[in-house]
């Protein structure tokens, strides 16, 4: 998942979104009264959203999946911390904030027992008045599509995305076509995507030990895609 090509298409073509949620995402943390520590990024994709963090005196420690993605982000935030780990094995240190954004957690395979053990990680490595912010995709509507074509600067990239309504998933599929060194590069890939209730997320957050989650359609003004929402859970100070 994120090859070298996807993962620098990614971050050229895409890694807006991070440079447009950090202006909301630092007021969420400033009126939550976390103005300083350790923050650890879930999912962190090629850093944007971390060198944020890291401008603003931040510690924060970054994990994904994808090499690729963690030699762009060390790049990217050269003040940060990052390890190559999926969000179903990291190691969460004792921090303030944990974030995940992008979809991260609709990636995970294994569903819902899969991620309520993860929550409960985060509960625990939280400090007291602690807080976790994250996105998940709650509807397929208006996200399904046949295939278009994006491209840029040496590359281009086909994708199309399907729903099946019986498993919860939606799914892209995606071709890359990249110019580099006078080479043209051809890669291909599938992302598969759960689709969650607010219901079954807030479930699992309370049986994890969170108590106040507050869910929203958008980070501040920002307007997240149509089906996606953001998650604000509260560790609670005790």
């Amino acid at each position: 998942m994120y090859s070298i090509d996807l993962a620098h298409i990614h971050d050229v073509g895409f890694g807006g979104f991070a440079d447009d949620v950090a202006p909301h995402l630092l007021r969420i943390l400033r009126r939550a009264g976390i103005r300083s520590g350790r923050i650890v990024e879930v999912g962190c994709g090629s850093g944007r959203l971390a060198r944020h963090l890291t401008d603003r005196g931040y510690q924060v420690h970054g994990s994904d999946v994808s090499p690729a993605m963690i030699r762009l982000a060390r790049r990217h935030a050269p003040r940060a911390r990052f390890t190559v780990a999926s969000l179903v094995d990291v190691k969460i240190p004792r921090c303030d904030v944990v974030i995940s954004l992008g979809e991260v957690v609709t990636y995970v395979r294994g569903g819902l027992p899969v991620l309520s053990r993860f929550f409960a990680r985060v509960h625990c490595a939280l400090e007291p008045g602690g807080i976790v912010v994250f996105d998940f995709m709650e509807s397929a509507a208006g996200r399904t599509f046949p295939t278009s074509t994006r491209d840029g600067d040496g590359w281009s990239m086909s994708v199309s995305a399907d729903y099946d309504a019986a498993s919860r998933t939606l799914t892209r599929r995606m071709a890359m076509v990249r110019h580099v060194g006078g080479r043209t590069r051809r890669s291909r890939e599938t992302h598969r995507v759960r689709i969650y209730t607010r219901r079954e997320i807030r479930t699992a957050l309370a049986g994890a030990g969170f108590r106040e989650v507050v869910v929203a359609r958008s980070f501040g003004r920002y307007r997240l895609l149509r089906g996606d929402v953001v998650v604000v859970a509260h560790r609670g100070s005790s």
